[in-house]
């Protein structure tokens, strides 16, 4: 037989066992090394741009972190985790809608000031990350406080002022655990109290 009609095999197909398992392995470590690539700069940017976007479209502008009102600190970081203190709704400088729910205000109010009180996290949190909320992986817990009239059993209606913001503002990443329950009385009369907890790169 003329050694010039043999032709090679193809990939994947040998008579040699071994070879063809070879060949199959450096397949694979070819498909998995293209899994692991990093995303290539352009689509880090875009990424990046997303939570700047999305405060911008719902109307959101950042205030200062407010300050404390007793001995503590508006945050800490710890590792991957950021803990914000309970915020009440704060709008510039003045306290929204004072009083026991829903007493002296209404459920929609008090929504409403739930929502500040989201608002002054995410400033707070903001603040902790250096203006970069890009680096947020998961809001992981709401603990939202309710000053409630006797009777009143409508704290989850109030706090989801807060728990859909950070929805709103994160997407998937905004769902968290959460806890709301009503007090007879919170600081400075706030009608609602919200602390949170990330998750951040």
């Amino acid at each position: 037989m003329n050694p010039t009609d043999l032709k090679r095999p193809e990939f994947g197909r040998s008579s040699s066992p071994l070879l063809a398992r070879r060949q199959l392995l450096t397949g694979s470590l070819v498909v998995a090394g293209a899994l692991t690539l990093p995303l290539l700069p352009g689509t880090r940017a875009r990424a990046a741009e997303a939570v700047s976007s999305r405060l911008q479209q719902l109307g959101i502008s950042l205030p200062e972190v407010p300050p404390p009102v007793a001995n503590y600190v508006p945050y800490l970081l710890q590792d991957q985790l950021v803990y914000i203190a309970g915020q009440i709704p704060f709008l510039n400088g003045d306290l929204l809608y004072p009083g026991s729910v829903p007493d002296e205000v209404s459920i929609e109010d008090a929504r409403t000031a739930a929502r500040q009180c989201g608002i002054n996290i995410l400033a707070a949190l903001n603040s902790a990350l250096e203006g970069n909320l890009d680096r947020v992986r998961q809001c992981m817990r709401l603990d939202g406080f309710v000053a409630s009239a006797a009777g009143f059993t409508q704290q989850p209606t109030v706090v989801n002022g807060a728990s859909d913001l950070m929805v709103e503002v994160f997407g998937d990443a905004g769902r968290h655990t959460r806890t709301a329950v009503g007090v007879s009385e919170l600081p400075l009369n706030a009608c609602v109290e919200v602390a949170a907890v990330f998750v951040v790169d």
